[in-house]
């Protein structure tokens, strides 16, 4: 008898031990690990200063006063300040009037619509658009827009980079005595710029303008 309680016991123990080996071999332990990313980005911008360093320098008394035939100072120019490359465009309106002037030869010409102030285009720009505003024939411009590049190619304005002047001087035009006296006169400027890059496939300087016009128009 004392010989079967042995072995029962060792036969329960074993069985004891078996369940728990059993118990334990069901869990299991996993490697794991995650991980995470947060990309940041900055988002750039677009942005310019349209100056005129040789106006500025001109006396006060000298835009007040100017004469016919005279010339004076006037250079806009546009400095990319964004952080992004840039194409940009300029715009000048110059009043136009009904006016009797003097030719080279010094006789007087029939009346007609002229503008009042000549200049010069400088090397880098291009003429693309040209065209009469105004309500009536007090408040007449004839309107150019221009391009910094050439006809076929806007050329890039990198961060910090400035064009060359637009033109470096203006001229009133020789105006017959007693038509444009004391008249105050306006010569509006406006810069345009848009970014040069993804800005499409077209690098003509009317597309791309045309492009700015339809992002940037009312309604």
């Amino acid at each position: 008898m004392r010989k079967n309680r042995i072995w029962k016991a060792i036969i329960a123990m074993a069985l004891v031990g078996t369940a728990c080996f059993g118990a334990l071999s069901g869990l299991s332990a996993y490697f794991t690990d995650s991980d995470e990313k947060i990309n940041t980005v900055t988002v750039g911008n677009v942005k310019t200063d349209l100056e005129e360093p040789g106006w500025e320098d001109v006396p006060e008394d000298d835009k007040q006063d100017i004469t016919p035939n005279e010339t004076i100072q006037k250079d806009p120019e546009i400095t990319n300040t964004g952080k992004n490359d840039a194409f940009v465009f300029a715009e000048v309106q110059i009043p136009v009037k009904n006016i009797v002037c003097v030719g080279e030869d010094g006789q007087k010409l029939p009346a007609a619509e002229t503008e009042l102030f000549s200049y010069e285009i400088q090397e880098g720009w291009t003429k693309i658009k040209e065209e009469d505003v105004g309500e009536n024939d007090e408040e007449k411009f004839r309107k150019y827009v221009y391009a910094y590049g050439s006809e076929t190619e806007c050329m890039m304005l990198k961060p910090g980079e400035t064009t060359p002047p637009l033109f470096t001087d203006i001229t009133l035009v020789n105006a017959v005595e007693g038509q444009i006296d004391d008249a105050t006169l306006e010569i509006p400027v406006k810069s345009y710029a848009i970014q040069a890059e993804n800005a499409g496939d077209s690098k003509l300087p009317e597309d791309i303008y045309d492009m700015y016009m339809k992002q940037n128009q009312e309604g």
